[in-house]
């Protein structure tokens, strides 16, 4: 239930322009964030970020939510990333993370491959989609919809533990 009350915090702080108090931490101007080259360079960011989200990852691994309502402020916040490259690389680990849960769903024969096959085909559908939406989008409305996400999903721990 705390956690819930976190995850309302952070997402009011995502979608609000508080972060833009912070000096050059304006989402939407790219030329007051962090290039790729220089978070890559920049030992001090990838050490922080490696070491928030292995925590990220703990504790929703724990409370059993999805890593991108953790991973994604850390890059945002803690790595000066913009919310559409943090977005995009939260999906990309899923990736991994979905290769090692069919993995392990296979091993033990849970799968129903007809209903995974539908599964797979809305998700083709909705990754398409969501691109087109995301390139189509300001860095600004894309934290509010984030913002929105992460409102719901702490309600619905506070709900779910109340």
């Amino acid at each position: 239930m705390i956690f819930g009350f976190f995850l309302i915090i952070v997402a009011v702080y995502i979608m609000t322009d508080l972060n833009n108090l912070r000096g050059s931490r304006n989402q939407d101007k790219t030329s007051a964030q962090k290039s790729d080259s220089e978070l890559v360079k920049s030992g001090k960011t990838i050490a922080v970020g490696a070491s928030l989200s292995f925590f990220g990852g703990l504790a929703s691994g724990l409370l059993g939510i999805g890593g991108g309502l953790l991973v994604v402020p850390i890059m945002t916040f803690a790595m000066d990333m913009s919310i559409h490259p943090a977005t995009a690389t939260s999906m990309f680990t899923m990736i991994f993370t979905s290769i090692s849960g069919v993995t392990q769903h296979y091993q033990a024969n849970h799968i129903n491959f007809e209903t995974a096959l539908l599964l797979v085909l809305g998700a083709i559908f909705r990754a398409q989609v969501g691109a087109y939406t995301s390139k189509r989008i300001s860095g600004k409305n894309l934290r509010r919809v984030f913002g929105v996400v992460v409102i719901i999903s702490g309600i619905n721990m506070i709900i779910k533990y109340w």
